[in-house]
């Protein structure tokens, strides 16, 4: 444990010495006028606006205009739209929308379809007290929960999350800084950076077979994974869901319409799964995620040239589903430089 926290510090060091002759801490970015870009996460709830109070009070997203585009047919009177932060206010946008359906059941870390999703703090165990505050719940089975780098817990209609510390993507000396000192603040429970930039991080995909998901995902962003391949299990994955015995593979594929170091789709395999699976549209709970797209018709041939199922479209809106059954919306819309003004 001594040679431990002597490497530590000593990386800690060196790694402050490079920040400080570097510019500013990183600057994270949407792309402007990017062909394809992702835009939301579909929610159906029994009580929007408890949820929506869930993720403003925790997570600090803040209420947005409205988009018909990703209301499935709901009255947009309906719809509660919330923009997540960071991305110099151009996060991902949460579309809450009323549910009518009781919960499809207990949801679990190794439900197949869209399982979770992520944030990043510099702050895990102050967030962890501000999630039980305002009725989330803790799914992890650390010993101590203040000074562990990451958990998965549960917002108050049971969908799953996770927050982890920052990690360093794009790599570079500010990166590498806030993740060593995010680490080394929680480990020892010295008290936390005096600003936590919270960050929404990734799309969580749980897939019978990853390879397959990350090739047509692959395809239709024109993208290629990043970071290294996952390989998890033992003690600190089952603390991490809070779920014994399981192991899990996958990697990270980048989302469009970001610069490095944006949202991901994280496209996980489990050796075992719950016996949920891909939502429906009608469902009660994290149902699609959605994409605006320059082009509809062509990217809907994209997506159906690489086994996705269209289910509908009409004017400039289409739902699809992946081949694993999870429902993708597209909307088009012109870019910037060739909207006119009325």
């Amino acid at each position: 444990m001594k040679k431990f926290l002597i490497v530590l510090f000593s990386v800690f060091f060196l790694t402050t010495i490079w920040w400080i002759l570097t510019p500013s801490p990183h600057v994270y970015k949407r792309i402007p006028n990017s062909n394809l870009s992702f835009e939301t996460v579909i929610f159906r709830s029994s009580d929007p606006k408890r949820l929506a109070d869930f993720y403003k009070n925790v997570f600090k997203a803040k209420e947005t205009e409205k988009k018909s585009d990703w209301a499935l047919g709901d009255p947009l009177s309906s719809v509660i739209s919330l923009r997540t932060p960071d991305y110099q206010e151009e996060g991902p946008i949460f579309t809450i929308l009323k549910s009518e359906k009781s919960n499809h059941g207990t949801s679990a870390a190794n439900d197949l379809g869209y399982a979770h999703i992520c944030f990043e703090t510099d702050n895990v165990p102050g967030l962890i007290q501000i999630i039980q505050k305002n009725g989330g719940k803790i799914d992890s089975r650390f010993e101590d929960l203040q000074k562990v780098p990451a958990i998965y817990g549960r917002d108050p209609d049971g969908n799953i999350f996770e927050i982890h510390i920052p990690f360093p993507t794009p790599l570079n000396p500010s990166t590498i800084f806030r993740s060593l000192n995010s680490l080394i603040r929680t480990r020892l429970k010295l008290d936390p950076p005096g600003i936590d930039k919270i960050r929404f991080l990734h799309v969580n995909i749980n897939s019978k077979d990853w390879t397959k998901t990350l090739s047509f995902y692959g395809k239709v962003f024109t993208a290629n994974a990043t970071g290294f391949e996952r390989d998890y299990k033992g003690d600190f994955i089952e603390n991490l869901t809070g779920i014994q015995g399981i192991e899990i593979k996958g990697r990270h594929l980048p989302l469009p319409g970001y610069e490095e170091g944006g949202p991901t789709f994280e496209i996980f395999t489990y050796n075992n799964f719950s016996n949920n699976g891909p939502l429906d549209k009608s469902d009660t709970g994290r149902i699609a995620v959605g994409f605006r797209v320059f082009n509809l018709r062509s990217s809907v041939n994209k997506i159906l040239q690489e086994g996705g199922i269209l289910l509908d479209e009409k004017g400039n809106t289409a739902i699809l589903k992946d081949p694993e059954g999870n429902l993708i919306l597209l909307s088009s819309q012109k870019l910037n430089s060739e909207k006119t003004n009325p």
